[in-house]
């Protein structure tokens, strides 16, 4: 699970890095940085559901 997790923080990572370069060009694609955003959200949606997985079972040991 902790593989996952640091995979998912990666791409979160260059998702990021690609919606700031896509906004810097002079005539940005906008549908285009619209999916990557969607994309990332769901990313950031699974990390937190991943971490709160590993939060909670370590509060049982």
């Amino acid at each position: 699970m902790y593989n996952r997790l640091k995979s998912l923080r990666s791409q979160h990572n260059t998702l990021d890095s690609l919606i700031r370069r896509e906004e810097m060009h002079p005539y940005p694609d906008t549908q285009h940085i619209r999916s990557l955003k969607k994309f990332k959200l769901r990313l950031r949606d699974e990390i937190t559901r991943i971490e709160t997985n590993l939060s909670s079972s370590q509060l049982v040991y």
